[in-house]
């Protein structure tokens, strides 16, 4: 992505974000402690995500991304949201890169890589149900991006990424780092 037309597209995701309320957590104060820094407070009892970090995180994975893709290293991706398995499917079977469905990922499938055959240089998560065992990342000095909400533990995440995992803002997000990670990044915005 071309700086012309980078704050076109960070416009666009950051009106999404909003329209969507892409910047509200859960009403629980409970999980809160861990991840300071990453909110603003609360806004009607929902916890209130902090955009800008989101953002910056976001971009600064979005360019490791495009070069691990540029680098032909391998991208693990964990989970995705229901309505975008096809699309990741598809873009993941047309380059390097390897998708895994989040329940069917196997504790220990990283750390036990020469039994699986799994042997990522970057895994990126996006949490819907259950916690991905990022400690197998930190053994591995594997770079972690996770798209998380505020239930989600952040440790040995590496880029974590605090959003409304249902909101619309969330999916283009994810749906443009998949893109990146293809083997027609030139091509996608």
């Amino acid at each position: 992505m071309t700086k012309s037309n980078q704050k076109p597209f960070e416009n666009s995701i950051l009106k999404e974000l909003l329209d969507s309320e892409g910047f509200l957590g859960s009403k629980s104060k409970e999980n809160l402690e861990d991840k300071k820094g990453f909110f603003l407070g609360f806004r009607k009892d929902f916890a209130v995500f902090d955009l800008e970090k989101s953002l910056t995180t976001y971009f600064k994975a979005l360019s490791l991304v495009r070069s691990f893709n540029e680098s032909s290293l391998q991208i693990l991706f964990v989970g995705c949201p229901p309505c975008m398995e096809d699309f990741v499917k598809e873009e993941t079977e047309k380059s390097n890169n390897i998708f895994i469905k989040e329940d069917s990922w196997v504790l220990g499938s990283l750390t036990n890589y020469t039994q699986s055959g799994l042997s990522p240089d970057l895994i990126v998560t996006f949490k819907s149900s259950r916690s991905f065992p990022s400690k197998e990342c930190l053994k591995k000095n594997t770079p972690l991006i996770s798209f998380i909400d505020d239930s989600c533990d952040v440790s040995f995440v590496d880029y974590p990424i605090f959003i409304n995992l249902k909101s619309k803002g969330a999916y283009l997000m994810y749906r443009n780092l998949i893109k990146q990670s293809g083997t027609n990044v030139k091509h996608s915005i």
